[in-house]
């Protein structure tokens, strides 16, 4: 896929089993998620005030993004939408095989960790996740399971 242009994919499929069940998942690939409102725990910086919200937020400048071969601050919204999507439509079980961050520093990886089990314990949704050339090996959050 293109890295130019936003390259988060979902799409779904229904297995059948022989009593005719179905069964959803979706698939989140190259989320490349960026945590706006994480902190850096090996850092001082801990963003800009967000005047509207008062809020720390680490949002990259537009132009450091035109200057870039990536989108960072729209994967973050895209990210919650799709997953605000997949709940409204009753999927339990959601695969994202690889490139769930973009470079696995540890506060994307602590952000990415945070919001999946806030949709695990409010939905009940099972995350299964594999890593991708973007991923450290042991950047996959706690708790989810490894392809």
């Amino acid at each position: 896929m293109n890295k130019g242009i936003f390259s988060f994919l979902l799409f779904t499929f229904s297995l059948f089993s022989a009593q005719e069940k179905s069964v959803q998942i979706a698939f989140l690939s190259d989320v490349h998620f960026q945590d706006l409102y994480g902190s850096f725990s090996d850092h001082d910086f801990k963003g800009i005030i967000n005047p509207k919200t008062g809020k720390p937020t680490i949002l990259r400048t537009m132009d450091s993004q035109l200057h870039s071969t990536r989108i960072f601050n729209e994967n973050y919204f895209a990210f919650l939408k799709a997953l605000d999507d997949i709940a409204a439509k009753g999927i339990k079980i959601v695969a994202m095989p690889g490139d769930f961050s973009d470079d696995g520093q540890a506060y994307n990886i602590r952000g990415l960790h945070k919001i999946l089990e806030k949709y695990h314990k409010k939905y009940g949704i099972d995350f299964y996740i594999t890593t991708g050339n973007h991923d450290p090996v042991v950047s996959v959050p706690a708790g989810c399971r490894k392809g």
